[in-house]
């Protein structure tokens, strides 16, 4: 099965820009994210969450793609 890398990018939950910091910034629980675009805090356990289905999301169409090309 040839799984690709995938990247996901947090994304403001209010004008779905990503979320960009430095790069060694550190998130925690509980944390607020701010939105270099519209300026909102973001909730960064709710950011996380929205990440996580996202990737979710596209792993299983990846799995569900290889596993129609094995069997054709």
């Amino acid at each position: 099965m040839d799984i690709k890398p995938l990247k996901i990018e947090l994304q403001c939950l209010f004008c779905d820009s990503a979320l960009t910091g430095k790069d060694d910034a550190k998130f925690e629980s509980g944390d607020l994210i701010k939105c270099a675009e519209c300026g909102e805090e973001n909730d960064f356990d709710s950011v996380l969450e929205i990440a996580k289905q996202k990737g979710l999301l596209q792993m299983k169409e990846q799995v569900l793609e290889s596993i129609k090309k094995a069997f054709k």
